[in-house]
């Protein structure tokens, strides 16, 4: 149970946010598939209680209104021509119905600490034959709809577990970029060694020693491919540098001679 007092209202919602996950359209209506708003509420509304969050709908005052609408509805019906034959006849139908609107606040509070609120405007809007019923349907799809835009809410046709698998590619790409930086600068630092070890092999360092001074500072591993980790690249580079001016003292003393 995670220690909700000390989550302010903005950290409370986006832990709903990714409790609520991903929501399937399940419901056929008017040429195209939908969210029911039950499956939103029953996501949302147990991720609040867990959280301690409420969320409360208010009409702007002054902004309710109900408008009149009147169009003409197309329709198509059977008829018989002078011949007598079936022919299709198009026409209209008046239809008088009403448009219901109103802005609307939503206001989220943290039940923990009912001072820490804040506040979102939206809109309710629905059109019906019947005012009251025009309001319902507006406030339904508007609540809908506002929760679903909140929270960022995602919707699909199809598998919800697909579209988790591409949450989860977005969620690592930073940290697999971070890897990808780390093993491409991993890969330079021990390139250097190798390049190192063959410089001082040519310049007449035998191979066990070069392989010696790697194994020493490598967990006994004395092959450079194997290192792990750029510290160790740095570490076996000062032992090169150290071992490389064993020679060039050589050099000088015997000049010195």
């Amino acid at each position: 149970m995670p220690d909700t007092e000390k989550l302010n209202i903005h950290q409370k919602i986006l832990k709903i946010a990714d409790a609520a996950g991903v929501l399937q359209k399940t419901k056929a209506g008017f040429n195209y598939r939908y969210v029911p708003e039950e499956e939103i509420q029953a996501k949302v509304t147990a991720c609040m209680q867990k959280y301690g969050v409420m969320l409360y709908p208010s009409i702007v005052p002054g902004t309710l209104t109900v408008e009149p609408y009147t169009y003409e509805k197309p329709k198509t019906k059977k008829v018989k021509d002078e011949k007598g034959k079936d022919v299709v006849v198009d026409y209209t139908v008046p239809v008088n119905e009403v448009i219901v609107k109103a802005e609307v606040v939503y206001t989220w509070v943290n039940t923990d600490d009912p001072n820490d609120r804040f506040e979102c405007r939206w809109a309710y809007i629905g059109q019906m034959e019947d005012a009251a019923q025009a309001f319902g349907a507006g406030a339904t799809y508007g609540n809908r709809y506002y929760l679903m835009k909140a929270l960022q809410l995602a919707t699909t046709e199809a598998d919800p577990d697909a579209y988790r698998s591409k949450q989860k590619e977005a969620e690592n790409y930073d940290l697999e970029k971070e890897q990808k930086a780390a093993a491409e600068e991993l890969a330079k630092a021990v390139k250097e060694v190798v390049d190192k070890g063959s410089e001082l092999m040519k310049k007449g360092f035998t191979k066990e020693q070069v392989m010696e001074v790697v194994g020493k500072l490598n967990g006994g591993n004395s092959n450079p491919s194997s290192i792990k980790s750029i510290d160790i690249c740095g570490a076996v580079m000062e032992e090169f540098k150290k071992l490389e001016a064993t020679k060039d003292n050589t050099k000088t003393s015997k000049r010195e001679k």
